[in-house]
């Protein structure tokens, strides 16, 4: 199998026994898996771990971080992060399993722009304070869909790695299904499945048109996805 996490720089190795390597992609239900996990493992065995693609900024559960170890008590790694981002921070054993979930990239950027829009909603808390200025700073969806950082986030998430070395990948569409099929791989003890972050506020329709272009500008997760579907496919069969 190929070593994910092999490096000729000479860095402490982690002291922790990881028995999980969960990459969370931006609206592809990861926090109601994370609450799962946590269920599984236990609270304090699941690390939340975030590192940016933009500028490699690395977060141990929501706090900026320079460490070079994880916890103790760490079973579970979940977060938005890269494989190749953790390799440049961590040193962990190459046989340690990986899994991630994926999501239709026109339905993700969706999603994403949604989410972010009704975020800022509730932070800025216009209405109550008299304000206007969501309305005049906003991007449209297409605006946002049409910036290179908010193109093909998948692909980017999973760069460097094939899907065939990841040890499970889940289908968000297929979200139920999926997660049974995961926990018999990992034998994983009975759960609640859970549901957050839903974004389930009124929003106006998304036309063809603009669902064309949104998959032209992600081409390489539609390709991705295609993929994954086909190890679906043949993990089913």
């Amino acid at each position: 199998m190929f070593n994910l996490f092999k490096s000729t720089r000479s860095k402490e190795v982690v002291p922790v026994e990881i028995e999980l390597l969960s990459v969370h992609i931006p609206k592809t239900a990861g926090t109601s898996f994370r609450n799962i996990l946590k269920q599984v493992y236990g609270e304090q065995a699941v690390l939340r771990l975030d590192i940016s693609l933009k500028d490699g900024v690395l977060r141990l559960n929501e706090q900026e971080s320079q460490a070079n170890a994880l916890p103790a008590h760490t079973q579970v790694v979940h977060g938005h992060f890269s494989p190749a981002l953790l390799r440049q921070r961590f040193d962990l054993r190459g046989d340690i399993p990986m899994i991630t979930w994926l999501r239709h990239p026109v339905e993700r950027v969706i999603s994403n722009y949604f989410y972010l829009e009704k975020r800022l909603q509730e932070e800025l808390q216009e209405e109550a304070k008299g304000l206007d200025i969501l309305r005049k700073m906003q991007r449209s969806l297409m605006e946002y869909a049409r910036d290179e950082v908010n193109r093909n986030r998948q692909h980017k998430f999973l760069d460097g790695i094939r899907l065939s070395e990841l040890a499970f990948v889940g289908i968000q569409e297929h979200y139920s299904d999926d997660l049974l099929a995961l926990a018999q791989l990992f034998d994983w003890p009975a759960f609640e499945e859970l549901h957050h972050n839903r974004t389930a506020q009124k929003r106006r329709a998304v036309s063809e048109a603009e669902r064309s272009e949104i998959a032209q500008l992600n081409a390489l997760d539609m390709a991705l996805y295609e993929e994954a579907l086909n190890l679906r496919k043949k993990r089913s069969s």
